[in-house]
């Protein structure tokens, strides 16, 4: 089932490695067939960038195994837990970026200090408290401190990014890399300036309409 969704997955896969967003066999990824509620994950273990179609495997949203021969990501549990909560979310890229990982192991938000963080991401780039790679507790923390925004990320971990779709969830990837290392390059020169908090809210605003979120 859903072979051309198991090879745009392994096309990301690629991709994130191309664009500095992944290395080896880190992070994982998934896309939620809403009419079914099966996801389709990559497996654990492997290169993501040499990932092939029958690599990946389909689950049903309490993770159990409809297709697929190898074990699903670690990481199965987080994916599990954001699509049980935000329906607009229907692919998820978990993956370790460079200037995304600075702040994952300094613990530090990212604030709104770019328009865009805002219109785009929904708001700062919140860090999740650490718990242990692969358990209910990490999923737990990061559906906490991502919120109803497109990314979260994990302590002394990586970075999530959702979705409605695998190229919005890659958007949101990249987008957040490129916040990350404009906004360590401006705290090497003093600290980014302040965006008025009238326009912070007119944007957000704009965020949910875009996303349709209440």
């Amino acid at each position: 089932m859903y072979e051309q969704i198991k090879s745009r997955i392994a096309e990301i896969g690629k991709l994130l490695e191309e664009y500095g967003l992944n290395v080896g066999s880190s992070g994982n990824i998934s896309v939620r067939i809403p009419e079914k509620n099966h996801i389709v994950i990559t497996p654990s273990g492997l290169i993501k960038s040499k990932l092939k179609p029958e690599d990946m495997l389909v689950v049903d949203i309490e993770g159990e195994i409809i297709e697929g021969e190898r074990n699903p990501s670690i990481e199965m549990p987080l994916h599990l837990e954001i699509y049980k909560h935000r329906k607009d979310v229907n692919a998820i890229i978990h993956c370790h970026p460079i200037y995304a990982m600075v702040f994952a192991a300094l613990r530090e938000d990212i604030p709104i200090f770019l328009e865009e963080t805002a219109i785009y991401l929904g708001g700062p780039i919140k860090v999740a408290e650490f718990a242990r790679t692969g358990t209910e507790e990490l999923a737990q923390n990061a559906l906490k401190a991502l919120g109803d925004r497109k990314a979260v990320i994990l302590a002394n971990h990586g970075l999530v990014a959702v979705g409605r779709d695998l190229d919005d969830a890659f958007e949101v990837a990249y987008r957040v890399e490129r916040t990350a290392k404009i906004y360590l390059f401006t705290k090497l020169l003093g600290g980014p300036k302040s965006i008025p908090e009238d326009i912070i809210e007119e944007e957000l605003e704009i965020y949910k309409i875009k996303n349709e979120l209440d």
